[in-house]
């Protein structure tokens, strides 16, 4: 091969120019769907019951030993308890998702808030999830898997989590078809 034959490296290269973000779309808190209201009740009730069992404890506890630390340990557990109740309301205030025509977004966290976005081209595996409390409140978790990792949603209705898993397998399915059309 002569020197002029040889191809630069520049033109070998695709382009990789920068983008401008503030073109990029967007993900507005306003767009999001809460999760389901009783959901809030779910997790109420489990710091509730949390808080009656350490309560319990602490009384067998301070009869058994006639211990007044034992008294002042429970009751900063109940407080601590208490705590974490109203964290998990404002926790669950944050949550919401959020279906597009390509993908599933689920926002969460209270401190540290994250957004978690799933490509439905993506996804391997859909199914939900119903613990007995998950059923007694109407409840499920949407669980999303794919190669990368998964997504859960936990707190929806239990019918508007099997139209969002119909709804991710018709459209990973859709997807997969173009996908394949494509090649």
């Amino acid at each position: 091969m002569s020197s002029s034959d040889a191809v630069s490296p520049a033109a070998e290269q695709p382009g990789n120019d920068p983008l401008d973000v503030s073109d990029l779309p967007r993900l507005r808190s306003d767009d999001f769907e809460p999760l389901h209201a009783t959901y809030v009740r779910l997790r109420t009730y489990g710091a509730l019951l949390s808080g009656a069992v350490a309560v319990a404890i602490t009384t067998v506890v301070a009869i058994a030993t006639s211990s007044w630390i034992a008294v002042a340990v429970g009751g900063g557990v109940v407080v601590l308890i208490a705590m974490i109740g109203v964290t998990q309301r404002l926790e669950v205030a944050h949550m919401g998702y959020l279906v597009r025509t390509h993908d599933l977004s689920f926002r969460s966290g209270l401190l540290t808030r994250s957004v978690a976005t799933v490509p439905f081209a993506r996804v391997q595996h859909v199914s939900i999830g119903r613990g007995p409390l998950d059923r007694r409140f109407g409840l499920a978790t949407l669980q999303l898997r794919t190669a990368g990792g998964h997504l859960a949603i936990p707190g929806l209705h239990h019918e508007v989590a099997d139209r969002l898993k119909q709804l991710v397998t018709d459209r990973a399915a859709e997807l997969a078809e173009l996908e394949i059309d494509d090649e």
